[in-house]
């Protein structure tokens, strides 16, 4: 339903601007689906030979990803990266098809920038000739002026079909348009569904669309009104349409990359522990985007990782831990604590919780990663935060007034929930004050560096340089769940991870908002999406 009103009112917006003229002051939503709809029309009006063996619909992905790459790189063209886009889009090729692939894309993306930048009333000269430099040296039999006439033609050809489109053919041209730039999940799950039922010996997939006025309950009904939309309500929704014979569920993000064989352990667990084994909860490596986020979602990320990896087989003796991703349980289990709260923030940890006060079963730890995606930007990280704040305390005033649990099962959560949570939150974020308040101190001169004892200048000259090799050594062990990135890019990303002062301290803030949103009574209620860069 979202997703529906975001299109309708982006393409209300661009078919004005397309028909009636005036200036460009559309969002990034915006110029990327008419980036998708000018490279679907290029592709109209040239030979597809030039990049066969691709379907239409990759062709359309890989030129408006090589167009939209070429544009934030602001026409300084890296062949690595449209080989990765290549590779990402059709893994099939062949490195000759990719040699051939290459400067074809080039060449296409020309029109589709300068038609962009001249609907957009931006000068584009500097950036379309320095594009046509890197175009002719990647296609050695084309001249530069050979192929600015090429480009100029087409370009005129694909704005003379603009003008004289009416709205409803261009409103059709840009549903199309939106499956490109902005494709929802579902809409990617049914492509991959056709894909492999046309082949033998793959997955079988199975698509399940959530009815607007499902309830969210177990077994619930649809009550005629929309209903608010949660990843509990939608599991709630999915469960019924299982293959009976299953015994264990996995539950995995959109763009979750589980490790290749932890259906083999998870199956020798079964057959080996029996009942013993109900539900288990893996690692989550939220920094396979590392290099094109921000960077306190980068040092996030880095910490994160290291926390599952390092610490969660500690914490799962101590709490019923479960993160959202990578888990496995049996269907048994999770039928009958009735599935997953449709209200809370963080379903996820309420099944934790629920799984031992409930169904008297304790998660074990899964050795096995899986890798996603954190938020690229501070606002993404601070919105996904901020939910997991408010969630972790909604599950502990469900905790606290549910009167069927046992007393002392609740009490035990209760404490230690309160520890690593209010508590930790505030600690942490006392302590990321503290480099801050010393910096501030200094520049003011309200801190004199010599009054410091040696021996405290020593200790921290120590922790700078034990960071700088611990950086380092997390991003060799951690670089395999990365994809990768031009060196520039990895670089500059190095770099921001010694920002670590400033970025401590922004950090645990989606947390203590949470808290005091939560004594305000202002605590969000609503699960809102997280945002993810596009793979």
């Amino acid at each position: 339903m979202a997703a529906r009103k975001t299109r309708a009112a982006i393409a209300d917006r661009l078919i004005r601007l397309l028909t009636d003229g005036g200036e460009w002051d559309g969002t990034e939503q915006e110029e990327a689906t008419l980036l998708a709809l000018l490279a679907r029309l290029a592709l109209d009006e040239a030979d597809l030979d030039a990049l066969h063996p691709l379907t239409l619909q990759e062709q359309a992905a890989c030129l408006f990803e090589t167009a939209r790459a070429l544009l934030c790189a602001r026409g300084k063209a890296d062949p690595q990266q449209i080989r990765q886009i290549l590779r990402r889009t059709a893994p099939r090729l062949q490195e000759r098809q990719i040699d051939r692939l290459c400067p074809a894309l080039l060449a296409l993306a020309l029109p589709v920038i300068e038609l962009l930048l001249r609907l957009q009333r931006k000068d584009g000269s500097a950036l379309v000739h320095q594009l046509l430099a890197c175009a002719t040296g990647a296609q050695q039999p084309l001249t530069q002026e050979v192929l600015a006439n090429l480009t100029y033609t087409l370009e005129q050809r694909m704005a003379e079909l603009l003008c004289h489109a009416s709205a409803a053919e261009l409103r059709r041209r840009l549903a199309d348009a939106f499956r490109i730039a902005l494709p929802t999940t579902q809409e990617i799950v049914e492509r991959k569904r056709l894909e492999f039922a046309a082949h033998r010996n793959l997955p079988a997939l199975r698509h399940v669309q959530v009815p607007y006025d499902f309830d969210g309950r177990l077994g619930g009904e649809c009550t005629g009104h929309e209903v608010p939309s949660t990843k509990g309500r939608a599991l709630n929704w999915a469960f019924p349409f299982a293959d009976p014979r299953s015994e264990m569920w996995a539950f995995y993000d959109a763009e979750s990359r589980p490790d290749p064989d932890v259906l083999r352990y998870v199956a020798w667990r079964r057959l080996t522990a029996g009942d013993q084994f109900q539900i288990a909860q893996g690692p989550v490596y939220q920094i396979r985007n590392f290099w094109q986020t921000g960077p306190i979602s980068k040092v996030a990320g880095i910490f994160q990782a290291i926390a599952h990896e390092w610490m969660m087989p500690w914490q799962l003796r101590e709490i019923p831990f479960i993160g959202g991703t990578n888990i496995f349980a049996t269907r048994e289990l999770i039928l009958r604590i009735g599935g997953f709260d449709p209200a809370v923030l963080t379903e996820d940890m309420d099944l934790g919780a629920r799984a031992w006060l409930q169904g008297d079963t304790w998660p074990e730890f899964l050795p096995y990663a899986s890798s996603e995606q954190t938020p690229p930007t501070y606002r993404g990280f601070f919105r996904q935060r901020l939910r997991w704040g408010s969630g972790y305390l909604q599950v502990c005033e469900k905790i606290k007034a549910d009167s069927t649990a046992p007393a002392e099962k609740r009490h035990y959560l209760l404490r230690i929930y309160w520890w690593r949570g209010p508590v930790a939150w505030t600690l942490c974020q006392l302590l990321a004050l503290l480099p801050l308040v010393a910096m501030a101190l200094g520049l003011t001169g309200h801190l004199d560096a010599r009054a410091v004892p040696d021996w405290v200048h020593t200790v921290l000259s120590s922790y700078s340089v034990f960071y700088l090799a611990f950086a380092l050594f997390c991003l060799l062990h951690y670089r395999r769940f990365m994809d990768p990135a031009p060196r520039k890019v990895q670089t500059a990303g190095f770099a921001q991870i010694f920002l670590l002062p400033i970025s401590a301290f922004f950090l645990p803030l989606p947390y203590s908002a949470s808290l005091l949103l939560k004594l305000l009574h202002r605590a969000p209620t609503t699960w809102v999406k997280t945002p993810r860069t596009r793979e």
